[in-house]
């Protein structure tokens, strides 16, 4: 039995598809100590390779949904949006038990919600669920115990006050995921992924398809796009089937967000023309400011030092081996630039001020340059 937490104590949790975040969900509950049982869900080969790694106990196939589920008392929806809302009106046919809790890990939450309101009985609290997090990789082989640490997982209960619920699960996800949770009213979750992640990307694609309309008429384009340009245009890579029912399921605050980006450029091509965009660069630099430089998406606050490395095998390694030494705990870590032959500057993150000034001294005293970062 799993130790209660906020009175939160699942016996049985159910990961339905159990491919990356479904995956890394057991294997970061293994790694912190839950004793219950974890049950996946999913296609035969994806049952097979969460086995063997030892992100579930138990394996069944996604038909076997009604029987393993009488006995959960947590589930995790894992599959795509659209699949979830499919598995959501499914549940609301079946004998579900009292107290059950059920979240998922959509992208996007306003029709998740709508949908576990309009299926789920009363007797069974559903909390919409989205952790900031994933990777380049898919399928339980890629699945990540730490992936969750220190990323927010955003909790969406519904329209009004959030309930008591959601507390025990938040307080349950953090003991044992590392995550940060933030309830937040679905509404909200979607304008907020509109603006800040759904949208850009969306930039980028058409950044990037009009550099290559361009590329057919000059020559050298795409030869001449520096680091700023890939940085800005690296998410475009990412396949469509991947965003489809992001796209399908947000496409109202998408398209109302791209309407104001297309005023704002209308407002700043007259001022272009008009030969000042000061003012435009004054408010951009003021509101980038103001975005929490120490803090990782929307979690809590986090002390950045940056180190100066030299460009040469085991560098990264030694950092880290002389911060384990220590027993200092390097919350994030992130390349800020490289200079082939030269080096290259790297941010830590540590949770407390005192703990950067400390990291500090141990890595002056192995030789490495670091300062806070301001």
């Amino acid at each position: 039995m799993s130790t209660a937490v906020d009175g939160f104590a699942p016996r049985t949790v159910v990961i339905h598809s159990v491919g990356l975040l479904g995956g890394s969900i057991g294997l970061a509950l293994k790694r912190s100590g839950f004793t219950g049982t974890i049950v996946g869900l999913s296609s035969d080969k994806n049952v097979a390779a969460a086995r063997s790694l030892g992100c579930i106990d138990e394996g069944a196939s996604y038909e076997d949904l009604q029987s393993v589920v009488r006995r959960a008392d947590l589930l995790f929806l894992c599959s795509p949006i659209l699949a979830i809302e499919e598995t959501l009106r499914r549940l609301g046919g079946m004998d579900l038990p009292r107290g059950l809790v059920v979240t998922d890990v959509g992208s996007t939450k306003r029709s998740i919600v709508v949908t576990a309101r309009q299926s789920l009985p009363a007797h069974v609290t559903f909390v919409g669920g989205h952790p900031m997090t994933g990777s380049e990789k898919s399928g339980p082989s890629g699945a990540d115990p730490f992936l969750f640490q220190n990323a927010v997982w955003a909790l969406a209960a519904g329209p009004g006050p959030i309930p008591a619920a959601p507390a025990g699960l938040a307080a349950f996800l953090e003991r044992y995921t590392g995550c940060r949770c933030l309830c937040v009213p679905p509404e909200l979750h979607d304008t907020v992924a509109a603006t800040v992640s759904h949208v850009p990307h969306l930039l980028a694609v058409a950044l990037v398809n009009l550099a290559g309309r361009t590329a057919e008429r000059a020559e050298h384009t795409l030869d001449l796009a520096a680091g700023g340009f890939r940085d800005m245009t690296r998410i475009a890579s990412a396949p469509y089937r991947m965003w489809h029912d992001i796209i399908v399921t947000n496409r109202d605050l998408i398209a109302s967000k791209l309407d104001e980006y297309a005023a704002l450029l209308a407002e700043m091509r007259g001022r272009l023309l008009a030969g000042d965009l000061s003012a435009d660069f004054d408010r951009a630099a003021a509101t980038r400011a103001t975005v929490p430089s120490r803090a990782k998406g929307l979690a809590g606050p986090v002390s950045d030092v940056v180190v100066s490395a030299p460009d040469q095998p085991g560098a990264i390694a030694a950092i880290a081996a002389a911060l384990t030494k220590a027993s200092i705990n390097i919350k994030d870590i992130e390349v800020l630039r490289v200079r082939e032959g030269e080096g290259g500057t790297i941010r830590l993150a540590f949770d407390t001020p005192s703990t950067a000034r400390r990291a500090i001294e141990i890595l002056a005293a192995a030789g490495f340059g670091a300062r806070v970062r301001e």
